[in-house]
């Protein structure tokens, strides 16, 4: 079955649905899917950053993020 046949048959299946319940729980599921979608792709892009960053050399040491951390604490 194509992309496009299984689109096709989604759509009947959704048109000749009339239980609201159901299409409201579709509904849920493909938008969860969706949005899951552009978690998996938010963390790729934040790891493609990071990567570069280690690359140039924009790192920390362990005692200046201990550092820092202590200074945002002291800010709240």
């Amino acid at each position: 079955m194509t992309t496009l046949d299984l689109r096709n048959k989604l759509k009947r299946i959704i048109d000749s649905t009339q239980d609201r319940r159901l299409l409201e729980s579709w509904e849920a599921f493909i938008t969860e899917q969706s949005l899951g979608q552009e978690a998996v792709e938010d963390m790729v892009r934040m790891a493609r950053l990071s990567d570069e960053d280690i690359a140039a050399g924009r790192t920390h040491s362990v005692e200046e993020v201990k550092r820092w951390m202590n200074e945002e604490k002291g800010k709240t």
